[in-house]
């Protein structure tokens, strides 16, 4: 079962990143993270870190970091073929990382459109719980 510990993946200068933890006490964008190869995982970390050094109203470069959806907003960060999908915490400069998906071709496929849409429903979700006061709470 996941925990409060496992919540955080990178604070950089300007941007945090933390794992979308459900209701349920789980991490999905973690539980993929831990799948993938060193390499892959280094190549996430090496987008969340570049994306935390780019100042305020900067854009990151595209090659780490996609807009997929605009309201709410909702973007991909890259590595390789990996796709994760990231929500903005309402708070602060944080992004909340919830889930994966593989990008095999040019354009999203369905797979990272379903990934889209559940990011979506989590980020109502998260801001449900945030109004409730409950979002880190977990039974």
């Amino acid at each position: 079962m996941r925990g409060s510990d496992d919540l955080s993946i990178h604070d950089g200068v300007h941007r945090s990143f933390e794992w979308y933890w459900s209701p349920e006490a789980i991490m999905p964008g973690l539980d993929a993270y831990e799948q993938m190869s060193k390499r892959d995982q280094d190549d996430f970390l090496a987008s969340v870190e570049h994306w935390g050094k780019v100042p305020p109203g900067g854009r990151p470069a595209q090659s780490r970091v996609n807009q997929e959806y605009e309201d709410p907003l909702i973007v991909a960060i890259k590595a390789g073929k990996q796709r994760f999908t990231a929500l903005r915490e309402e708070s602060g400069p944080t992004w909340i990382v919830c889930d994966h998906y593989l990008k095999e071709g040019r354009k999203r496929d369905k797979t990272g459109d379903r990934a889209v849409a559940r990011t979506i429903g989590r980020h109502t979700a998260y801001i449900d719980a945030i109004k409730r006061g409950n979002y880190y709470e977990r039974g």
